[in-house]
Parts: structure tokens; C-alpha cells; sequence
């Protein structure tokens, strides 16, 4: 089975990856031409070493390139978003989502410091507020009164029902979380990073509320408006 998802996977990640790529990074052409250039040093021992100077340069130089490139795009399919294959491949497809989180990305990179510091603080707090009001419906829920009086069947079909308005609580608390915060956090969290020179992002905590729209823990959302505060206050 894990065979057969195999592909859909890859079919979704390595677009993604390569959207991430960078195929002008100074750091890679620089490494080319420097391994072009030492081979050219040991004509005795270099690959090619019957053709001319140039074709040599030329194809060790193209050819560290290209290794290089897979390297990178194999490490961002192994650090970006994971999917499980079951995605809808329609999602992505959607204009109005993709535009409306374009227009976002572009109007944050215009923001003054601190513009962009307040209205990080300030969608940190509606994020805690959601939460808090999903967590009073479930604990509301949670502790409805079982009835006084009735046969054991009674109280399991009460138990039953709060058991399945639990479940519908849940998801609609994701479905809201995903749909007004999820988008917009990952952009301010990506622009606060760009400005702050945060590069190594694996150095950086995991929050799966942020990285994957997945509400695992006790307050995963304040967990995820917490590290986009913390973030704003270190914008100067």
C-alpha cells in the first residue's frame, strides 16, 4: 500500500520543493566554478582530461551544478510540508485562496517594522481568543450533567451523544482554525523570519499547529501565536 502512495506523494512534494529551489544562489555557482576550476588543475587526473580546457570547465562545472541542484531539491522535499498522498489535488488549485495568500505575502513584505510587529501581536491574540472560546464550548460540553435518574442504556445514549458533539466541536474548531489563522500565520511567521535572518529553519521549534494545520497538545494554538509574538518582539 505504502508502494502505491509513494508516487502521489512525490507528485506533491517535489513541485513544491522545486518552487523553493534556489537556481541562482551565489553559494551554488561559486562552488561550481570552484570544483571546475581544480580540475582543471590536475590535467593528469581530471575527468576529460583529452579535451580541450574549455569543454572540460565547461561540463565538470554544468555537471557539479546539476548535483548540487538535486542535493538541495532532495533536502526540501525531506524538510517541507509532508503529505500523505490522500491530499485533494484540487486544493491547491483554488484561485481565490492561492491569490488572496499571494496578496498577503506582498503586502507584508511592504509593511514597516513596526506595522508588521503589531499586526503580528495583534493576530497572536485573535488566534488566542479563538482558542479560548473552542475551549469553553468543549469543556461546557465536557461537563454536561448526566440525567439523575434512567437505565444504564439511558445514560450511554446520553454518553454517545456528547461523545459525537465532541467530535463535531473538534472539527469544527480545526476547520476554523485552518480557514481564518492557518494561512495568514504561516505568512507573517515566513516574513518575520526573512527580516529577523532566520535561515536555518530546522533550528527553529516545530509547531505542528503552524508547520501542518495539525492541533495536537493542550493549547497548540497559543503555541503557535506565542512563537509568532515572541518573533514580532524581536523586530526592531
Amino acid at each position: 500500500m505504502r508502494i502505491l502512495i509513494l508516487p502521489r506523494i512525490w507528485r506533491r512534494a517535489i513541485p513544491a520543493a522545486w518552487k523553493r529551489t534556489q537556481l541562482r544562489h551565489p553559494a551554488k555557482i561559486a562552488g561550481s566554478v570552484a570544483v571546475s576550476a581544480l580540475n582543471l588543475l590536475w590535467p593528469g587526473h581530471g575527468i576529460l582530461r583529452s579535451s580541450p580546457t574549455i569543454v572540460r570547465a565547461a561540463v565538470v562545472g554544468l555537471g557539479c551544478y546539476v548535483v548540487i541542484t538535486i542535493a538541495e531539491l532532495l533536502w526540501l522535499m525531506r524538510v517541507g510540508p509532508k503529505f500523505t498522498g490522500f491530499e485533494s489535488t484540487t486544493a491547491s488549485k483554488n484561485p481565490g485562496q492561492v491569490d488572496s495568500t499571494d496578496a498577503l505575502v506582498e503586502e507584508l513584505s511592504g509593511l514597516p517594522a513596526a506595522d508588521l510587529r503589531d499586526e503580528t501581536l495583534q493576530l497572536a491574540k485573535e488566534m488566542k481568543s479563538f482558542e479560548v472560546g473552542t475551549d469553553r464550548e468543549f469543556v461546557k460540553t465536557l461537563v454536561s450533567a448526566l440525567p439523575q435518574a434512567g437505565t444504564e442504556s439511558d445514560r450511554d445514549e446520553v454518553l454517545d451523544k456528547q461523545s459525537a458533539e465532541l467530535m463535531q466541536q473538534n472539527l469544527r474548531r480545526w476547520r476554523g482554525y485552518r480557514d481564518r489563522f492557518y494561512r495568514p500565520a504561516r505568512a507573517f511567521r515566513d516574513e518575520l523570519r526573512k527580516r529577523l535572518g532566520i535561515r536555518n529553519v530546522n533550528s527553529e521549534p516545530r509547531i505542528p499547529a503552524l508547520d501542518q494545520a495539525i492541533l495536537s497538545g493542550a493549547k497548540p494554538i497559543a503555541q503557535a501565536a506565542n512563537y509568532l509574538a515572541a518573533l514580532a518582539r524581536r523586530l526592531k
